[in-house]
């Protein structure tokens, strides 16, 4: 909500793998305080590596992202996550990078946890769309990746012979 700009992903993933790779890219501006369609004085560029492992027999997914995020820092994100066959999901991740612990404190990582679930679980007519709750600190200056409404990697889960057969009984 609070850049603007353009970027590009790649993923690789192969149907009968565990593993996918990506890249992402984007060239981002900040918006105005005022949330209108005006732009801040401040532009980046945010990028990651990003490495993802599926293991079927539990449902946990181990996530490594490596790159640049918003505030020009370097480092990396590390996230473990549980999807369970009625498609909610729990998971907890944590952010290192370059900056010190004079300049960011609070133990000079990020770190938060979250819960995903589906909208049809109350309802059957309710669509096939996601709630998500994510409970993290408040000064997420350090660490900040950039949210965008659809990542690649999400779009196809369910898409792959392991994922699919996870869901079977």
């Amino acid at each position: 909500m609070m850049f603007g700009g353009y970027g590009a992903e790649y993923l690789w993933k192969p149907f009968k793998s565990n593993l996918s790779i990506g890249v992402s890219f984007y060239q981002v501006k900040q918006r105005d305080f005022e949330q209108r369609f005006g732009f801040n004085n401040y532009k980046t560029n945010t990028g990651h590596a990003n490495f993802m492992y599926f293991h079927p027999n539990s449902g946990l997914n181990l996530d490594l992202s490596i790159g640049q995020y918003l505030a020009g820092d370097k480092g990396f994100t590390f996230d473990l996550s549980r999807r369970f066959k009625s498609v909610f999901k729990i998971g907890a991740y944590f952010t290192r990078t370059n900056i010190s612990k004079v300049e960011y404190g609070e133990g000079s990582f990020d770190k938060g946890f979250y819960f995903e679930m589906p909208l049809n679980i109350f309802q059957s007519n309710s669509g096939k769309g996601f709630t998500n709750f994510t409970i993290q600190p408040l000064t997420r200056d350090c660490g900040a990746k950039l949210k965008t409404s659809n990542p690649l990697i999400y779009s196809i889960i369910s898409g792959s012979e392991n994922d699919y057969n996870f869901y079977l009984d």
